[in-house]
């Protein structure tokens, strides 16, 4: 990868975190309005399109060499060489709510998981930025990031616990010292990325299962902070960068972690 390039895409990621924080921060409407339905047939809120028409004014401002996969507007193609995945806000059921715990997730790849190469999360309330390289490493507002070394007494789990939730799920919250859930799968992996949580575990029916513009900018985070994204039975995680591309997953700090299930 050549310097060049390198930093043209971060300075892009970066553009388009903070183009999405200031359309959302300044949108003064009903954020929980629905404007419509998304491209898997769901409703888009308010909010989901205001921040996905600011990347998308964003990349048009700048010809950026990007077509977009994203969980409102669906395959759009620009022409482009690469592929934006773009979840504009992921945790939309918290930010209706008033939780401030959703985040934009942008990701640049070519047509599988295991092709992201460039990946951004930014935490919208806070600001949080974080930011991965494909063999390059990983970094919360520049600092690097390290996943935690698993130690079972101290456990801290993100485990999904909904309606949904498969019966699994219950045994793995029970076999943390605690468990939280942030509502956000980009947030939930930034937070196995950056060593507060020892696993983020979701394991749910087909209709809640995780789509790829969820996680596919998380998933370079964990691996590059030095941990893993595997599927329940362990395997280590790959999608096709695709509309209906849906998984279940299991990210750790330590693959010690994985010790505590079968």
């Amino acid at each position: 990868m050549n310097l060049s390039f390198r930093f043209a895409v971060k300075e892009l990621l970066t553009g388009l975190g903070e183009a999405v924080s200031k359309a959302v921060r300044s949108f003064g409407g009903d954020a929980s309005a629905v404007v419509g339905p998304n491209a898997s047939g769901s409703r888009t809120q308010a909010i989901d399109k205001v921040a996905e028409d600011a990347v998308l004014r964003y990349l048009d401002d700048r010809d950026a060499d990007l077509n977009v996969l994203s969980e409102e507007a669906g395959f759009v193609d620009r022409g482009g060489s690469r592929l934006l995945v773009l979840d504009p806000v992921d945790g939309t059921y918290n930010a209706v709510r008033g939780i401030p715990l959703y985040a934009t997730s942008l990701a640049v790849g070519d047509d599988r998981l295991s092709t992201i190469s460039h990946a951004l999360v930014r935490n919208l309330p806070r600001g949080d930025t974080y930011y991965a390289e494909k063999g390059g490493g990983a970094w919360l507002n520049g600092r690097p990031l390290r996943t935690r070394p698993f130690r079972e007494r101290e456990s801290l789990f993100s485990v999904y616990l909904g309606q949904n939730a498969q019966p699994e799920s219950y045994d793995i919250a029970k076999a943390a010292r605690r468990v939280r859930n942030l509502g956000a799968a980009s947030l939930d992996l930034c937070g196995v990325a950056s060593g507060g949580f020892d696993m983020y575990y979701l394991k749910s029916a087909a209709s809640a299962q995780l789509r790829i513009m969820d996680i596919a900018a998380g998933v370079l985070l964990v691996r590059e902070a030095g941990g893993a994204v595997v599927d329940p039975e362990k395997r280590e995680l790959d999608l096709p960068l695709t509309l209906k591309a849906r998984t279940n997953l299991v990210a750790v700090g330590d693959r010690k972690a994985l010790e505590v299930f079968p």
